[in-house]
């Protein structure tokens, strides 16, 4: 089974663009390969040498696969840095703090989960632990 997540940003219910100049200064240090454009596709490779093809458009910032270790503190920087929220296709949507709920799209506010974003926390979370 493919396990996914998607960084998005919510706002009165409904993602908002993301900041994309934030996503690229969060992404850049740890990219291979990309397009000109960082929606035509980008691999980076954290620290610990794992490679994660990442999607990237207006609104969400998504990984169909990822690796342990590394890619947590990424994630982290990342959604700190935008405010964002993680949706999984198999875990609770994970938002950064309470007052984050109310801006959620009412049919995912109420299993939300606050996190830490830090990337142990993170790693836990979606290692089930």
């Amino acid at each position: 089974m493919s396990r996914a997540l998607f960084v998005l940003r919510y706002r009165n219910g409904k993602p908002e663009p993301l900041d994309m100049k934030l996503v690229r200064g969060v992404l850049q240090p740890y990219i291979v390969a990309a397009g000109a454009d960082l929606a035509e596709g980008v691999t980076i490779r954290t620290a610990d040498g794992h490679e994660v093809d990442v999607d990237v458009n207006d609104v969400c910032v998504s990984v169909g696969r990822f690796p342990s270790g590394q890619f947590f503190a990424l994630l982290a920087q990342l959604v700190d840095r935008l405010g964002a929220t993680i949706l999984s296709s198999d875990r609770p949507v994970v938002i950064r703090e309470e007052r984050d709920r109310a801006e959620l799209s009412e049919d995912i506010r109420e299993g939300a989960v606050v996190v830490a974003t830090t990337g142990p926390a993170l790693e836990a979370h979606f290692a089930g632990l």
